[in-house]
């Protein structure tokens, strides 16, 4: 209005919405399930699982010739020509018609797999046939929902075929959406799938930030690497349930963390299971200690602290380090970039203090980073108290080498005017790349050595 004395200028700053990747995981399922291939859906309890599940289908016919059993579906049956999946048969008779095969596409109905050549045919009885992929995400959702009801996960539909094609398929997904899950529960088959190593090996890259958490077997553990980071391997006892996976567990517990102050990110060795199958430990204390070794880890029992708790043993991935050590690189990485990010955005839209690239911006976006690292240590992440430092990179690195900084969490800044000499070009295009954050994440004990000393003599 013409007479108005006052006029009132409104600008907002915008908090960040706390990142939820650390928290989104994955079941793989190879057609178990009635989502369509490529698409994914949530599970909140195993209820949502079950209802999504591919049931028990009509079988027309068995007929055996020469130890080959053919069999007819009621309906196309889904696997994809020229593949060979497990399925499993059951209300047959005879009895060695029944159980998991490797059975082979012949046509869109038929299918064949191996029984004795002495088995009687055709057989008969109310028969039915399922995926063994079935089988194995029941069990998948059964152990991890075993776990609690307080973390959800997804399931995420790759269609029918062999572990050769799931591997191209979830390769396809990660590419096309990458970091959409933080985490997959990948079907047992494929750690002894050649492709699924070459694949695992492409996010040994510290920013990777992707895992695939891998049920292996004695055989075939040491096809894994140490370099093989993204990897979160364990071998299971030998006769479990047809209900359990075990590695579940330790999946649901690894989704489960959620960062704050009053609830800190503990190790991951020794973290309680429940509902999975310890491993045996007599007789088998040479096989346990390659393992460890191999950073596979196992479900153990705590009793040598007096506890009868099912806990996994060792909480590492293949490079030997617990799981917190790279969910601690990962937080760092993500809420690095989050609150960076949001601080210029904020700053280039702020009339009062406009964040400006000069000193007082750099000084602005170092107690930023500062702040983060500090929220770091009060989560359980970080190890150390904050130091801001101002040191260009090699006078960093000598104190670095001097011990100046020991058990500390450096958060250094080149100045602006020293950095923009070294790098005259980028000022002009709003470049700074003189902030480094140098830190140790926080981790937790696996062996404690006592020294005992026995002596004759009596203190005087």
């Amino acid at each position: 209005m013409a007479n108005q004395i006052v006029t009132v200028n409104v600008s907002q700053t915008v908090a960040p919405t706390p990142s939820t990747l650390q928290k989104t995981g994955a079941f793989i399922s190879q057609g178990a399930t009635s989502l369509a291939s490529g698409t994914y859906q949530l599970l909140t309890q195993l209820a949502d699982l079950t209802s999504i599940l591919n049931g028990a289908l009509a079988v027309t016919s068995i007929a055996q010739t020469g130890g080959l059993a053919t069999v007819t579906t009621a309906a196309p049956h889904g696997i994809p020509a020229g593949d060979s999946v497990e399925v499993t048969i059951s209300g047959a008779s005879p009895a060695a018609y029944n159980g998991t095969f490797l059975a082979t596409y012949v046509s869109p109905t038929t299918f064949t797999y191996a029984v004795p050549s002495g088995t009687s045919s055709p057989a008969t009885g109310t028969i039915k046939w399922t995926l063994e992929d079935v089988a194995e995400l029941l069990a998948m959702g059964t152990t991890f929902f075993g776990q609690g009801s307080g973390q959800g996960v997804y399931v995420l539909e790759l269609g029918t075929g062999t572990a050769a094609e799931g591997v191209t398929a979830l390769s396809t997904f990660i590419q096309a959406s990458p970091q959409f899950f933080y985490s997959y529960l990948v079907p047992r088959n494929w750690a002894a799938e050649s492709t699924y190593l070459a694949f695992v090996a492409t996010f040994e890259n510290p920013t990777a930030k992707t895992y695939f958490f891998t049920t292996m077997t004695t055989s075939n553990y040491t096809s894994f690497t140490a370099q093989m980071k993204s990897v979160i391997g364990m071998v299971e006892a030998p006769g479990i349930p047809a209900i359990e996976f075990s590695l579940a567990s330790l999946f649901y517990w690894t989704l489960h963390y959620n960062p704050s102050a009053t609830n800190k990110v503990t190790p991951t060795a020794f973290t309680f299971l429940f509902g999975v199958t310890p491993y045996p430990t007599t007789g088998n204390s040479v096989l346990l200690a390659a393992l460890k070794a191999a950073g596979v880890n196992v479900v153990g029992i705590g009793s040598e602290g007096g506890i009868s708790n099912a806990l996994v043993f060792w909480g590492t991935t293949m490079d030997g380090r617990d799981f917190t050590y790279w969910y601690s690189v990962d937080w760092v990485q993500i809420n690095i970039e989050l609150n960076i990010a949001n601080a210029v955005i904020n700053g280039s839209n702020n009339p009062i203090n406009p964040l400006y690239y000069n000193q007082d911006g750099i000084n602005r976006l170092q107690a930023v980073a500062a702040a983060t690292m500090a929220s770091g240590v009060s989560f359980g992440l970080v190890l150390g108290n904050i130091v801001q430092t101002a040191l260009d990179g090699n006078t960093l690195d000598q104190e670095i080498d001097d011990g100046t900084f020991a058990a500390q969490t450096i958060v250094n800044a080149i100045p602006f005017i020293p950095y923009s000499l070294a790098n005259p070009g980028d000022f002009k295009i709003g470049k700074y790349a003189g902030f480094a954050i140098v830190y140790t994440p926080n981790r937790g004990f696996t062996q404690i050595i006592f020294n005992v000393n026995v002596t004759d003599f009596v203190a005087a």
